[in-house]
């Protein structure tokens, strides 16, 4: 995947430069001033609202040939109601830039609103607990509802032996509310709420959702472990070949030809912002941002 990865960026490259070799020329330098729009669900917020932070204030994004480009964010616009995401985007004057999806669209959507899609990120919702915890073992997706629901509260009803209570931990957004992991926008009516710090300490009858990507380092070392679900460990491996069932791919989503409408922007515009974001410098940001280690395809 990783050929095909450069084969974007390298196609990205032909901003109306020419190809081939590049005589020598006066270094000149090209700021660009970005008003990316890029709606997406609330199970990627967290996670992917910081795109805009990429380029920095200024800084000098990248070269082509002799040109150096730098990049301004002017009123970057990240979270929009997803039930309206592929109407701002598709049709003659869609209002939006681009779509983060953590699904691929259906064919005929994206022939409807004339979009194409590519693959940005993996990543995987996990259940995470203490290593010496009989739920390391693992659960059936039945077991996983129960704990996640409530409906299991105690790990004797799985594993039997002494009773131990089920404690569950879900991280909270800056908003206070659960953060929307398994798809599920609700849990447990005893479920903590919690920083993605009070995740990673699980003791005892403890467990914790949480996204592979932030949990990845630390699975690393002992006393962590990700619950193997219908005996299935989540792992970087499982996420790609998808035999995790909770495993999941991030899809950037764009008009396959520009618009009249807001949203809209010049074709070389976006040529430089989708370089920036496939190329070199969106890979670095995506496998070390935020403490997470998002996955390449």
């Amino acid at each position: 995947m990783i050929n095909v990865r450069r084969g974007l960026v390298a196609g990205a490259l032909a901003l109306g430069c020419a190809v081939g070799p590049v005589s020598p020329a006066a270094a000149k330098t090209v700021t660009d001033f970005w008003q990316i729009s890029l709606p997406m669900p609330p199970q990627l917020w967290d996670d992917a609202a910081s795109l805009g932070n990429i380029p920095g204030n200024g800084i000098d994004a990248f070269t082509v040939g002799s040109t150096n480009y730098r990049i301004r964010w002017t009123n970057a616009t990240i979270r929009q109601l997803p039930k309206y995401m592929l109407r701002q985007q598709g049709g003659k004057y869609g209002t939006t830039t681009a779509g983060l999806y953590d699904r691929p669209l259906p064919t005929a959507q994206l022939k409807k609103y004339k979009l194409k899609q590519r693959l940005l990120w993996l990543d995987a919702d996990v259940l995470l607990a203490d290593a010496a915890s009989p739920v390391c073992q693992g659960l059936t997706s039945a077991q996983l509802t129960g704990v996640l629901d409530g409906s299991i509260t105690d790990w004797q009803q799985v594993f039997g032996g002494a009773a131990q209570a089920v404690e569950l931990r879900v991280p909270a957004d800056d908003l206070g509310k659960p953060r929307v992991m398994f798809g599920r926008k609700a849990y447990a009516s005893g479920a903590k709420l919690t920083t993605d710090g009070g995740t990673l300490s699980v003791t005892g009858g403890a467990v914790a959702v949480q996204k592979l990507s932030y949990a990845a380092r630390y699975l690393a070392t002992a006393g962590l472990c990700a619950v193997p679900i219908d005996a299935v460990t989540p792992s970087e491996q499982t996420t790609r070949d998808r035999r995790y069932k909770h495993a999941y791919g991030v899809y950037y989503v764009d008009r396959k030809k520009p618009t009249k409408g807001i949203g809209a922007k010049p074709a070389p515009l976006l040529k430089r912002w989708e370089y920036l974001l496939f190329g070199p410098v969106g890979d670095t940001y995506l496998t070390t941002s935020g403490g997470r280690q998002r996955f390449l395809p």
